[in-house]
């Protein structure tokens, strides 16, 4: 079905395309400006070097590789395998806006496997990237050349862009359909067509059909300055009236599922409000408590919790914006420097001064209504950011006399501005491809080049998935702590932190260890696989079920191996070890033989357990 789709669309691209190609003609002679081009390849180079390493070997230092192997990737993989989009009530974020997720499932069916089709769901969501650059390019004559071309390189090499390219997440096509967004804002301002305004709209529509924080940071920002420019000129007011049912049209299929599936449209958002859905109470705060801007404690709270000391909004604001090598600390200052010309500037556009508005609400939500202030969240703000960094320069290089100087204009020679904003921009764009360049080594410093490596392969060798991957035909595993199940075999049962765990939900209904075991056989469970860690760290952060977390919080704390009493009572029924995955620890620093006791016996990562295939006969009584 897909490829005739596909192959249609290319054709009618084509067709629209025609007469621009038949004008195209590669210049014999090159200006200085056509070195933009050098720039771009640096950075299409190095989103290529990131996006072909295997997902979950890339994305470490933000800790974003997770994500992608829990959700971003995992649920189009379950859709593939199962044949179908249906509900997961085990993995929440199936409930998610899933609009680029629908085109890594769609790479996974057109390369005929979710392994296969890893990669070029990667590439698809680095591309959305590669349509923003476009955009602002293409808006050349609008823009201004300047502008358009510093605008479009500070966005293409900004490091928090680049390194989102790498991974199979969505938020770049946050910053394609807020790029878009813009550009049709202001030809709306100029122009007053509600067309311009409709189409603003419809780009506001696909961006909350990505993610649901693109109402706070690309919807909320951009219809508060359309309103404030809208509000005295009716004419301008009437048309935002079709532009907000085009957004809502757009989001309207996302809201339709959530409402069939669990009753509210925005699950599993606003569950005091609008319903829980197939949540239970605990499940429902969880996930409250454990979103919130402030740090509450986890749902339940386990054995010894102490709220952590936490850095201020304000120190938080520092250190992951303006400090930060993400955004690129040159746009940072020339932002601030295009915010310093507006306002001593005698030019009044209402655009610019839009993209100011956007700015300051994104700078606003992140930093009042999002948990620790993750980068990630913000980098919608690329758009403002990088448009009025453009603008800092193209004026800079407009300005015909040194300000330090007495005469009226530069004796010869062109602009005085010239070179000092061609040298601010070839800063910006070395410290935004050193920043990259450093985060890639900072990823691949402890893995192995594995580039590209097929799914099936890193399943079968990577010490973390090999005991899971060799285990029989027929086999199915059952996750406990671990979600990121995407490396696992298909049909592995898991749940996140926030859904109903099953093995929790059995030893709730159950009354004996016997029971638990028949039930779990049941269920088609023939092995479990334990991660120590993991189910400490969840235990400790969001939260996790006490009966399967609060035995291993002790032993943390006592520093005793990890034990866990629901293991120990299947164990006893025949439940046997059958492989294990400890941490990697070189023979010149093994552990020595005499630790203090405050210090925690090492912990392995995870344990492969196998259920007994029959139930073990009754131990004989001593007395007979």
């Amino acid at each position: 079905l897909w490829w005739p789709v596909i192959g249609a669309g290319v054709v009618w691209a084509a067709w629209q395309g025609r007469r621009q190609m038949e004008a195209w003609q590669l210049s014999r002679r090159f200006g200085g400006q056509a070195l933009i081009w050098v720039i771009l390849a640096a950075a299409v180079g190095l989103w290529l070097a990131g996006a072909t390493r295997p997902p979950g070997w890339i994305g470490t230092a933000q800790a974003d590789a997770y994500d992608v192997l829990e959700y971003h990737l995992q649920i189009p993989r379950e859709y593939y395998h199962a044949g179908q989009i249906r509900q997961l009530k085990h993995n929440v974020y199936s409930y998610y806006p899933l609009g680029v997720e629908m085109l890594f499932l769609l790479g996974m069916t057109l390369r005929r496997g979710a392994y296969e089709g890893m990669y070029l769901a990667k590439l698809l969501h680095g591309c959305f990237g590669v349509l923003a650059v476009g955009a602002i390019l293409s808006s050349a004559a609008q823009l201004g050349g300047k502008r358009a071309m510093f605008s479009a390189a500070l966005l293409a090499t900004a490091p928090i862009a680049i390194s989102l390219g790498w991974l199979g997440m969505v938020e770049l096509a946050e910053v394609f359909y807020l790029c878009l967004a813009v550009l049709w804002l202001r030809q709306w301002m100029r122009d007053g067509h509600g067309r311009s305004c409709l189409l603003m709209g419809a780009m506001l529509g696909a961006s909350c059909a990505v993610k649901y924080l693109s109402v706070g940071f690309v919807v909320g920002p951009v219809l508060a300055v359309s309103l404030i420019f809208a509000v005295r000129r009716p004419r301008r007011l009437v048309q935002l009236a079709p532009a907000l049912l085009a957004m809502l049209l757009g989001f309207a299929p996302w809201l339709v599922r959530n409402t069939v599936y669990t009753g509210n449209p925005v699950f599993p958002l606003a569950t005091e409000a609008l319903g829980g859905g197939h949540w239970s109470a605990e499940s429902q705060q969880r996930w409250i408590d454990g979103h919130a801007p402030d740090v509450r404690p986890p749902v339940p709270v386990p054995p010894g919790w102490e709220r952590p000391a936490q850095p201020s909004r304000l120190s938080l604001l520092f250190r992951n914006l303006i400090l930060s090598q993400m955004f690129g600390q040159v746009v940072n200052f020339l932002t601030l420097a295009a915010l310093a010309a507006l306002l001593a500037s005698n030019r009044t556009d209402p655009w610019d001064w839009a993209l100011v508005g956007i700015l300051a609400v994104q700078l606003a939500v992140w930093t009042l209504g999002t948990r620790g202030m993750p980068a990630r969240f913000l980098v919608p703000a690329l758009v403002p950011m990088t448009l009025l960094a453009g603008d800092a320069l193209a004026r800079l290089s407009g300005v015909r006399a040194s300000p330090f100087r007495r005469e009226s204009s530069p004796p010869s020679g062109g602009p005085w501005g010239l070179a000092p904003a061609v040298a601010l921009f070839l800063a910006a764009i070395a410290v935004n491809l050193l920043a990259t360049h450093g985060l890639f080594r900072y990823d691949t410093a402890s893995r192995p080049a594995l580039s590209p490596w097929p799914g099936k392969d890193i399943a079968r060798a990577d010490m973390l998935y090999a005991r899971a991957a060799d285990l029989p035909e027929g086999s199915r595993i059952l996750l406990m702590g671990e979600s990121k199940g995407f490396y696992f075999p298909t049909g592995t049962v898991y749940a996140t932190c926030f859904d109903a765990h099953p093995l929790d939900e059995i030893l709730r209904r159950t009354n004996s260890p016997e029971q638990t075991l028949a039930q779990l056989r049941q269920a088609g469970i023939t092995h479990l696989w334990v991660s120590w860690y993991e189910s400490l760290r969840l235990a400790r952060t969001y939260g996790y079920p006490a009966s399967l977390s609060e035995d291993i919080v002790r032993a943390f704390q006592d520093g005793e191996r990890p034990r866990l009493g629901v293991l120990d009572q299947l164990g006893a029924l025949g439940m046997t070890r059958v492989g294990q995955v400890d941490w990697p620890m070189p023979a010149a620093t093994s552990a020595p033989t005499s630790a203090p006791a405050t210090q925690p016996t090492p912990w392995p990562i995870a344990t492969l357990y196998a259920l007994p295939a029959e139930p073990m006969p009754p131990a004989p009584h001593p007395g007979n």
